[in-house]
């Protein structure tokens, strides 16, 4: 029991971390523990995709707060704490409007999908529709990763 909590605990950090803009990944936690058989798999693959998709929806939130003070000071705080130049808010609403929500299944990708919901944000996109995209994306790349960390698991045995 403390086991499967300490083992769902540290999936739901690692997950949590990845998915901002904080270095880290979860796919080698999320393997690892899959392979230690601590927890239950399905469980694992919950928190991970629940705390991913959290994880990118605070990305989003902090840039929402990026575009809401744009023209403020406090807007120029979180740039300069981001070291986001002002003009980068202009061109990331640009490519949204462009690409529009198709540039949201991208969020699941290293290095660029953590920037992406955070442009999400700064482009003004809804919360409910960001987060099923981001959802669907990111719970798609777990049930890859589980997929292919099984056979792996199957095969060394």
């Amino acid at each position: 029991m403390v086991a499967d909590l300490a083992s769902l605990a540290t999936m739901a950090l690692a997950a949590f971390t990845a998915a901002t803009l904080l270095p880290g990944g979860s796919e080698a936690v999320f393997v690892a523990l899959l392979a230690a058989g601590t927890a239950s798999p399905l469980a694992l693959f919950a928190v991970a995709a629940i705390f991913n998709t959290a994880g990118g929806m605070t990305s989003w939130w902090i840039g929402t707060q990026i575009a809401r003070g744009a023209d403020s000071e406090a807007g120029h705080a979180w740039m300069r704490r981001f070291r986001l130049p002002p003009e980068s808010f202009a061109r990331a609403s640009g490519l949204f409007q462009r690409w529009g929500w198709a540039t949201l299944l991208l969020c699941w990708m290293p290095v660029i999908g953590d920037p992406i919901t955070l442009v999400a944000g700064m482009a003004r996109y809804p919360a409910l529709p960001t987060a099923l995209i981001t959802g669907l994306a990111r719970t798609l790349r777990y049930a890859a990763i589980w997929a292919a960390a099984a056979g792996l698991i199957a095969w060394w045995s």
